[in-house]
């Protein structure tokens, strides 16, 4: 078995650089595809890249959300192993998890939904706040899919253990016969499924990654093995009219996205050692570091940050220029840097908030009461994916869900210092 003979990575520094560039890359792709504009029919929110076809090409190397979930399967299965050895249960780790991932998303969830609320007591029409509230909440769809696999990892940790072949290449053949069956069909609710199937299979890779059987095949075999993964992503697009575009093919998964998550572990395996170098430059070190250490709050508010600076700009009537247009790509980085400056006390204020909570204190947690924490945490995203911001009573359900997912099985308070945040 490949977690017998391989030896285990408790710390990558490789990985902590490249988590922290999948976030910046996920945060400026998210400030271009908001396409502001204001006109005679008032304002209009949009995704500005959405059917670019220069963009779509491009999907290959800035959809880095299967890259993500990798290295978070290798984060999830080595904090797993260690709370194992320190005499943690399954039902420990998935509550800590639930607690992690969904109690920073409970602040700004519950002040985009007051703030909709209170804009919708001033006039503005429902169309424009169902366009504001959808953008807002898209990125979450990573945190819903991220709770349910987590509540994932000591099962097939487990598994991977025992049986890591077949594990893989089981969850590799449900996602094929989901993901084939569903467009023979032409049921995209049936493609559903692969929220699950494509992400732990994708997690699981990250297992492997773990245990060091990536880092012992040759790099050239690596690379050459890569190319082939993106000559078959060729082939399903060109071939099989999957689409050519990235984020077209993540909602939900195809199998588009999976030989996508195999290229880029590949990609990152085959250039491990130059990254490695990398991660160790001071000045790198440092900024990983701290992307890493805020990395929900940067994720959580980066999105309510860029309609605070469109929010801004209207109040100063500064012009909105045609998204693509040349003038809206000569204010991009003014739009970019203003993002990155609001964004800066923000993390602060967080920080500071997160400083002045008192921790829960619990007993072990059963497996039964972990497993409903996780379907509370996930039902209460999967509203807001769904229904929206508005009407306000959805989201107050969303709230409430998380709410109850974070605070169940409380003994008493303590005051500690908390764990500093970070995406796994």
């Amino acid at each position: 078995m490949a977690s017998d003979v391989a030896p285990r990575i408790e710390r990558d520094s490789a990985v902590d650089l490249v988590k922290a560039v999948c976030l910046l890359i996920v945060v400026g792709l998210h400030a271009l595809m908001a396409g502001v504009t204001v006109g005679d029919g008032g304002l209009a929110v949009t995704n500005s890249l959405e059917g670019h076809p220069i963009f779509a090409w491009a999907t290959w190397g800035v959809q880095i959300m299967p890259l993500f979930f990798l290295l978070g399967g290798f984060s999830s299965l080595t904090q797993w192993r260690r709370m194992k050895t320190g005499g943690a249960t399954a039902g420990d780790y998935i509550r800590q998890r639930v607690q992690r991932l969904a109690h920073p998303a409970l602040l700004p969830i519950a002040l985009v939904a007051g703030c909709l609320a209170a804009v919708a007591l001033t006039g503005v029409s429902n169309e424009v706040l169902s366009q504001v509230g959808f953008r807002i909440g898209q990125p979450l769809w990573f945190l819903a899919v991220y709770l349910g696999c987590a509540g994932f990892v000591p099962l097939m940790a487990r598994l991977h253990d025992a049986h890591p072949r077949l594990t893989l290449f089981g969850l590799l053949a449900l996602s094929i016969c989901v993901d084939v069956t569903s467009r023979a069909l032409e049921a995209p609710g049936l493609g559903a499924l692969n929220f699950l199937f494509v992400w732990l299979f994708i997690q699981q890779l990250g297992f492997w990654y773990a245990d060091g059987w990536f880092l012992r095949r040759n790099r050239w075999l690596l690379l050459a093995l890569a190319l082939g993964a993106f000559g078959l992503l060729t082939g399903l697009t060109m071939g099989l009219g999957y689409s050519t575009d990235m984020y077209v093919n993540l909602n939900p998964p195809t199998i588009c996205i999976l030989v996508l998550g195999v290229g880029q572990l590949l990609l990152f395996s085959a250039a491990h050692p130059w990254l490695v170098r990398m991660a160790h430059v001071p000045s790198l070190q440092r900024a990983a570091a701290g992307v890493n250490r805020h990395s929900m709050t940067i994720y959580l508010w980066h999105v309510p940050v860029v309609v605070l600076v469109a929010l801004t700009m209207m109040t100063a009537r500064l012009p909105f220029p045609e998204p693509l247009s040349r003038a809206w790509w000569e204010t991009r980085p003014l739009f970019l840097l203003a993002i990155a400056v609001g964004l800066v006390p923000v993390v602060l204020l967080v920080a500071y908030y997160d400083s002045r909570q008192r921790a829960l204190v619990q007993r072990s947690t059963p497996g039964w009461l972990a497993a409903i924490k996780v379907a509370l945490a996930v039902a209460g995203v999967a509203i807001i994916l769904l229904v929206g911001f508005t009407p306000a009573p959805a989201a107050a359900i969303a709230i409430a869900l998380l709410f109850l997912a974070v605070r169940l099985q409380v003994l008493r308070r303590r005051r500690v210092h908390p764990p500093s945040e970070s995406l796994p």
